[in-house]
């Protein structure tokens, strides 16, 4: 999730750089249902990143952005004043708002299920999950981190399971086929990646109630690949956000 890309992120030790969000002053000229709903997820992960790095005020101005996607697409009934306001006040607390902004976006996925609006919660987590990859691939760009381009590796098998989700929708409007078109081309790329996966036995410890996985995985992905896969996610990401 974008959450956890934010805590791998910081964990390890990259600089804060607010150049690799989307503009909060941006969500304006999102018109479209279509739109509002991708970078919804895209101003999730964004969020994400800026709670991690205790961004407050930047934090603030981004949930206000989230909050008035929401009212105009009719799906803030899906949260109570409370978890509103709970929000708001936890905004300088790290743990309390990663918390808090992922149970609020499982609450927006299953309002979206249970009100017949699929294509609204499929768009928004295909907007976080470009916008976590966009920012992975400028920072493996930054910085060579031999872990942050394992899990750009292994992204190969969520966007797959990304564009089987959104494949049912390719004909509703041009968008989604832009959209699902530019995701296949990526998966093309990924498909030259290959993720060497090595099964060791788990190490159990009962009395501490604890599994250990030992398994271990190698990527192979050349400078090459990961050059074309940034430039293609970030052409994708661009269509959405301007």
């Amino acid at each position: 999730s974008p959450y956890q890309v934010a805590i791998l992120i910081k964990q390890m030790n990259f600089e804060y750089n607010k150049e690799y969000l989307n503009p909060y002053n941006r969500s304006h000229s999102y018109i479209t249902n279509f739109k509002k709903a991708l970078n919804l997820g895209v101003y999730g992960a964004n969020l994400g990143y800026l709670t991690m790095y205790e961004q407050s005020s930047e934090s603030v101005q981004y949930f206000s952005v989230i909050k008035i996607l929401m009212q105009e697409m009719n799906i803030e009934s899906t949260f109570n004043k409370d978890l509103f306001k709970r929000i708001e006040t936890n905004i300088g607390n790290k743990d309390s708002m990663l918390n808090l902004v992922s149970r609020s976006y499982r609450d927006i996925d299953q309002y979206l299920k249970d009100n017949n609006r699929n294509e609204v919660g499929v768009l928004i987590l295909t907007g976080g999950w470009i916008e976590s990859l966009y920012l992975m691939t400028n920072l493996a760009a930054a910085k060579k981190n031999d872990e942050l381009l394992r899990r750009i590796g292994e992204q190969k098998y969520p966007l797959d399971n990304l564009i089987k989700i959104l494949s049912p929708y390719y004909n509703v409007s041009e968008e989604y086929a832009v959209l699902i078109d530019g995701l296949i081309d990526l998966a093309y790329e990924y498909d030259g990646v290959d993720i060497n996966y090595t099964y060791v036995p788990p190490t159990v410890e009962a009395d501490k109630k604890l599994t250990i996985i030992n398994s271990k995985s190698e990527l192979v992905m050349s400078e090459q690949q990961l050059k074309t896969i940034s430039e293609k996610i970030a052409e994708i990401r661009k269509k959405i956000v301007e």
